[in-house]
C-alpha cells in the first residue's frame, strides 16, 4: 500500500512526459509542413514542393531551413517586391567558383540537396544556371561566387518555383 501511491505518481509523471514529448514534437511537424505557406502567403503558387522551418537534430545542429513552393502559369515575370526591394535582385546565371575537392559540395544549394527531393534540386538548379530568373544573396555586390552562402532567395518564372533556403545552426 505505501509503494503504490509514489509508484502511481511516478507512472503519471512518466505518461504526462511522454503526452508532453508527443505535443512538441506535433506542433513543430505541423510548423514544418506550413513553414512555405506561410512565407508565400502574398503570392499565388500551386503547391508546396518542400518546408521546413526547424532543423533536424537540436541546438547546435548545422543544416537547412527552407520554403520552395510552385508558381502557377499566371505568376509575374519579376520578383515580387514583399521580400526586398527590387533594387537587391539579381538576374540569373548564376555561378559558383570551382574550388576544393572534387565531389565536395561549394554552394547553399548542393548542401541543401539531400533534404529535398531530385525534381526540386534540378529546378533550383536550373533556376541559378540558366538565365530569366531571379536571386537574392544578401546585400553583398557581384560576382555571387563566393564558396558559402548562409541564405538565397530564388524567383524563377521560367522554372516556375520560388524558394527561401537557408543553412546554419
Amino acid at each position: 500500500m505505501i509503494l503504490r501511491k509514489p509508484l502511481r505518481i511516478f507512472l503519471s509523471s512518466i505518461i504526462l512526459i511522454i503526452l508532453l514529448g508527443f505535443g512538441i514534437y506535433a506542433t513543430l511537424e505541423y510548423q514544418d509542413r506550413h513553414f512555405a505557406a506561410k512565407k508565400f502567403y502574398f503570392m499565388p503558387y500551386e503547391g508546396v514542393l518542400e518546408s521546413r522551418k526547424w532543423l533536424k537534430g537540436g541546438l547546435g545542429t548545422f543544416g537547412c531551413t527552407y520554403a520552395i513552393v510552385s508558381l502557377g502559369d499566371a505568376s509575374p515575370t519579376n520578383p515580387p517586391s514583399q521580400w526586398i526591394d527590387s533594387s537587391f535582385w539579381h538576374q540569373t546565371p548564376l555561378r559558383f567558383k570551382e574550388k576544393g575537392k572534387v565531389g565536395q559540395c561549394r554552394n547553399i544549394i548542393c548542401e541543401c540537396e539531400s533534404d529535398w527531393s531530385p525534381a526540386t534540386y534540378q529546378f533550383l538548379t536550373r533556376a541559378l544556371s540558366e538565365p530569366g530568373s531571379f536571386y537574392y544573396l544578401g546585400l553583398r555586390k557581384p560576382p555571387h561566387d563566393t564558396l558559402y552562402q548562409e541564405k538565397i532567395i530564388v524567383y524563377s518564372p521560367v522554372e516556375r518555383v520560388a524558394a527561401i533556403v537557408r543553412f546554419g545552426d
